[in-house]
């Protein structure tokens, strides 16, 4: 047997966090919970984007889905007023009154490009400046389930012209028919 004494060291017992360090956490936290929360909403909103084609598209699939939650049929028409304030579409239900008002859009504005909606085919074309011009459509509709009207959307960058079809049943693009 062993009977000598044992000595411990004496060490100070550390059961907790210092201050310093709970604020250190706290901070971090804060931190990456504004830069989470303000990146989410960034994503979550469908017509934050800086290209009008890519906005639009958002807008469609964003009415899209309003069609199909709500149950109803939902129209979207574009403005033909050329004001720099004025909302670029109108959306909402078919009937329009005080209980049911369309919602204002904007689609972002770059130099040189333009977005239109077109007939599905090209009816009453004229030829202007050996481009053929269309009259854009006055709207389109989304039906609750799911698909939309046959349309294509005419998008105009710098002098190149390109139409894109709308997949009716997807609402979505099909691939783009280049135009001159």
């Amino acid at each position: 047997m062993n009977l000598a004494p044992q000595h411990r060291a004496a060490s100070p017992a550390r059961r907790g966090f210092t201050l310093l360090e709970t604020l250190l956490v706290l901070g971090l936290m804060s931190m990456l919970a504004a830069v989470m929360i303000g990146g989410s909403a960034q994503l979550l909103k469908g017509t934050a984007r800086s290209d009008p084609e890519d906005a639009l598209m958002a807008l469609m699939q964003t009415i899209r889905r309003q069609a199909v939650e709500k149950g109803k049929i939902l129209e979207l028409a574009p403005t033909d007023t050329n004001e720099e304030d004025a909302p670029d579409f109108l959306w909402g239900e078919e009937r329009v009154d005080e209980d049911h008002p369309r919602t204002e859009e904007r689609l972002p504005k770059i130099e040189g490009v333009k977005v239109k909606i077109l007939a599905p085919e090209s009816t009453g074309a004229i030829l202007l400046g050996g481009v053929a011009s269309e009259q854009a459509l006055t709207r389109m509709r989304f039906y609750p389930d799911g698909t939309c009207d046959r349309v294509r959307l005419d998008i105009t960058r710098n002098e190149n012209r390109t139409i894109v079809p709308i997949d009716p049943l997807t609402c979505a693009p099909l691939p783009a028919i280049d135009a001159k």
